[in-house]
């Protein structure tokens, strides 16, 4: 009996118009740490989907909005 692998088409990871080719660096204290993986778990996002919205939030902008500068 042989096992053949089924791959999925790869999906993209990134919302749409997200500049994925340029990643910043993200440096939490290990308490902080807990809280992002904690809520990540809970919603069942990645901590840098978690951390991306917790900056737009804070930045005043929801993830449909368009920025321009």
């Amino acid at each position: 009996m042989s096992t053949s692998v089924v791959t999925s088409p790869s999906r993209k990871r990134v919302p749409n118009g997200v500049n994925s080719s340029r990643p910043i660096a993200l440096r939490l204290t290990p308490f902080e740490l807990e809280h992002v993986k904690k809520r990540a778990e809970r919603e069942k996002r990645s901590m840098a989907s978690v951390c991306r919205l917790a900056v737009l939030r804070e930045l005043g902008l929801n993830d449909d909005a368009q920025v321009t500068s």
